[in-house]
């Protein structure tokens, strides 16, 4: 054939696989949805699995060792403990809401004070403060006269006899615990006009005092809607408040209760969508991916074909042969790259992750990216024995030159393998590895495939 015709040849095997590519095309984008819940299948179970080992390394942090109980949850059911912080007084009353008397039941003051809440070292101190007003005209002198306004004669009592005392016992703590706790549910305290410049906002403002920031009154907004519904637990949540803040000195810091509490996430994973377009350029990733991968045997054949252009009509029926074998390697790199890479890669990476405490978020776009070119880079890397065997049946290298040049193959296999597979070396090498033995298999083709029965050369070269 002239130069001529092979581009005519070269042109027609172009439009032939183009052809294929746009009918695998139709199936590729009709399937797309389903191509791209496979394709997403190894980062989920390789989160999954970065998940259960946090969790687990977290289980022994807490506990020093993972409960036993929890395991059958975590490995078979594939659940994920974590620990989380609640609010018991809130959940006493979303309780409520649905259990009316659940609080009467569990005798359970969502909003009272606890032992915890009192320093035992400033408890006689409290007591003084609380018992022995002073004539003081502040506003805190004013603010305590309220308080023990509010008072019954047993409590003033109680506080008067503790605070007489030189040194308290876990008795006294209790009692004043008792005495507070009466406290916050009387009604006068938060209505008492001492407490006005902590509760009203300053009407001389006018319409300015709508724009003040709520954090500069925070208690304003619990009286308005006290005032609105006489609600026992709003009074007990702002007298509590009003009474941390009065005696800040012998009390912690007001704030709410927290406990700690386990809860168990479901461990399903979904890769994340960042842009409005993003999941339909998703699709159409997914529907292209398939198409290559349905019209790749018969992208080979054209290939095949146009190799079989230029052979002696007896040598073209050895195409037959060796296209199974290139449809063969080619599944083979991409099964490999998909059921024995993506995992191990992954576990790599994530291992920093791990290391530096940053959670893995994945974007499906940029996952599916990755997931596209490592199969088809392992597929097509895995063509070099035929390639190997094309080269020496045109003369361009032996054997000889094969084996004696093999550790600058194996270099250049590796620098390929750089180039053909993202940026990190557990990737790099299971490409690179099994490239290395498919070389010295491509040299035991070229040595033992009889020569007269090969698709490339003729009888001149029979001494190669």
């Amino acid at each position: 054939m002239s130069f001529g015709d092979h581009l005519e040849e070269l042109r027609s095997v172009l439009v032939r696989a183009l052809i294929g590519v746009a009918i695998a095309g139709v199936f590729g984008f009709y399937f797309a949805d389903q191509v791209v819940e496979i394709l997403k299948k190894p980062l989920v179970e390789a989160i999954l699995k970065f998940d259960l080992e946090d969790a687990s390394d977290e289980l022994v942090e807490r506990y020093g060792f993972v409960p036993p109980e929890y395991l059958p949850w975590m490995q078979q059911d594939q659940r994920i403990p974590k620990q989380v912080q609640i609010s018991p007084a809130e959940l006493a009353l979303a309780l409520k809401t649905v259990i009316p008397d659940f609080a009467e039941k569990v005798n359970l003051e969502p909003f009272g004070f606890r032992a915890s809440h009192f320093d035992s070292d400033q408890l006689v101190n409290l007591c003084k403060q609380l018992t022995e007003p002073t004539d003081e005209s502040s506003p805190t002198a004013k603010k305590i006269e309220a308080i023990n306004a509010s008072l019954t004669a047993a409590d003033r009592e109680t506080l008067a006899n503790i605070a007489s005392q030189t040194s308290t016992s876990p008795a006294d703590l209790n009692q004043v615990v008792a005495v507070f706790n009466h406290l916050v549910k009387a009604e006068t305290i938060h209505q008492s006009a001492a407490f006005d410049d902590l509760l009203e906002l300053d009407e001389s403002k006018g319409l300015w005092a709508m724009l003040e920031p709520p954090e500069s009154k925070p208690l304003a907004s619990v009286r308005k809607q006290l005032k609105e519904e006489n609600d026992p637990v709003l009074t007990q949540r702002l007298n509590r408040a009003l009474i941390t803040y009065v005696f800040s000195e012998q009390m912690p810091p007001f704030k709410a209760d927290l406990v700690p509490i386990e809860i168990w996430e479901n461990g399903e994973f979904e890769p994340l969508a960042l842009g409005v377009a993003e999941p339909f350029t998703v699709w159409l990733k997914a529907g292209l991916f398939t198409s290559l991968i349905l019209s790749g045997p018969w992208i080979f054949f054209q290939i095949w074909s146009f190799v079989a252009s230029g052979l002696y009509p007896h040598e073209q029926k050895y195409i037959h042969v060796f296209l199974p074998i290139s449809i063969l390697l080619f599944v083979t790199g991409v099964l490999l790259a998909f059921y024995f890479v993506f995992q191990p890669v992954l576990g790599f990476l994530f291992s920093f992750n791990r290391s530096m405490g940053i959670a893995p978020e994945m974007r499906i776009n940029d996952w599916l990216s990755f997931v596209m070119f490592l199969p088809l880079g392992f597929g097509l890397a895995f063509q070099l024995p035929l390639v190997m065997l094309f080269m020496n049946r045109i003369g361009l290298f032996t054997v000889e030159n094969y084996l004696s040049k093999w550790r600058v193959a194996v270099l250049v296999i590796f620098v390929l393998a750089m180039f053909l597979t993202p940026a990190d070396p557990i990737s790099m090498l299971l490409l690179a590895v099994p490239l290395t033995f498919l070389y010295f298999m491509g040299v035991a083709m070229c040595k033992w495939m009889p020569h007269n029965e090969n698709p490339f050369g003729d009888e001149t070269t029979a001494g190669v």
